[in-house]
């Protein structure tokens, strides 16, 4: 029984189904409940690719810090620019629902790569029961962190597309997307993991605070 196997999946796809439960719990009766989950396995699809990408980089440029740092900030301007592709297609950018299916996207892809990043880290690590215990822990909070992030991502990028203002959108994903990577940095490096999941305090208090709160909550309300 592969148990790096099993731990990575249960890393990567309860954190970010919690929040997607929570979220969804909080805001039922405002969004179609099917296209909600249709784009959360979208992101699984993105998720892969991105996954894909990223540990063939990590691999690339983890001996180097310039290029690991240069690397982290074009990455994110990658993965929020594959977004914008996905929610800007024509049958979608008048969907008053888009806002929503960005929030779902995003923490589909932070699912599958977060399952990527959990198993690479558990089959090229020796690990002792009580390292491979913590670790999972340290693992299921960078988990949340990077699901968040990339949920803000998608929620500020719809946005933008449905104000007529993608670009806005578009600059504030990057940038809260480039400023999480760069606490991947340690991961990059094979760093100790309890350096993994700084980054978690940054992109959770957004997406609670500042997106949820701010913005998801107050969507339907009559101005």
């Amino acid at each position: 029984m592969d148990w790096n196997f099993y731990a990575a999946v249960f890393v990567g796809f309860i954190p970010p189904f919690a929040l997607l439960y929570w979220i969804w719990g909080k805001l039922e009766g405002l969004f179609n409940e099917k296209k909600l989950f249709f784009n959360y396995f979208i992101g699984w699809i993105m998720g892969i690719i991105i996954a894909v990408f990223f540990l063939i980089l990590k691999v690339s440029i983890a001996r180097y810090i310039d290029l690991s740092i240069l690397g982290m900030l074009f990455f994110g301007i990658f993965t929020e620019m594959f977004k914008l592709v996905y929610l800007n297609f024509p049958s979608k950018r008048r969907d008053k629902e888009l806002p929503y299916q960005g929030f779902a996207l995003g923490l589909g892809i932070g699912s599958i790569w977060i399952v990527a990043l959990s198993y690479q880290y558990f089959v090229n690590h020796i690990l002792t029961t009580s390292d491979f215990i913590f670790a999972s822990i340290s693992l299921v909070i960078l988990s949340i962190g990077l699901s968040s992030s990339h949920a803000v991502g998608g929620i500020w990028i719809a946005r933008g597309i449905r104000e007529d203002n993608w670009q806005s959108g578009v600059l504030k994903a990057s940038m809260l997307q480039i400023i999480f990577n760069m606490t991947l940095l340690p991961f990059v490096w094979n760093m100790h993991y309890l350096y993994y999941f700084w980054g978690t305090f940054i992109s959770f208090p957004v997406l609670y605070y500042k997106v949820y709160k701010g913005y998801l909550l107050n969507i339907s309300k009559p101005k």
